[in-house]
């Protein structure tokens, strides 16, 4: 039993690369070496996330018959709608915190 099919391993590969290559090329000068702020974290997750919903929407573009499956799909959801969740959670953390 695979919980992705396609390219949805993207839906948590992306976010991860993104907050990795943000901390890469943006470190914080205020906290300790290796250590990212709140803020970076949020911001590379929400970036990752996005750009995986492009992709999701892109990838599973197309009408399917009834009962058909998304080629790429993460949990059984189209890629798309669990990474827009990510985009949404991060914006509610930001705006909250």
């Amino acid at each position: 039993m695979v919980i992705y099919r396609g390219a949805g391993f993207f839906t948590l590969l992306t976010p991860i690369v993104a907050v990795l290559l943000l901390l890469w090329l943006y470190p914080d000068p205020s906290v300790a070496k290796g250590n990212i702020t709140l803020a970076q974290f949020l911001l590379g997750c929400g970036i990752g996330a996005a750009i995986n919903v492009v992709l999701g929407f892109v990838l599973n573009r197309g009408v399917r018959p009834e009962g058909v499956p998304a080629r790429h799909h993460f949990f059984y959801l189209p890629m798309q709608w669990p990474s827009l969740a990510i985009v949404l959670a991060c914006a509610v953390v930001a705006v909250l915190r």
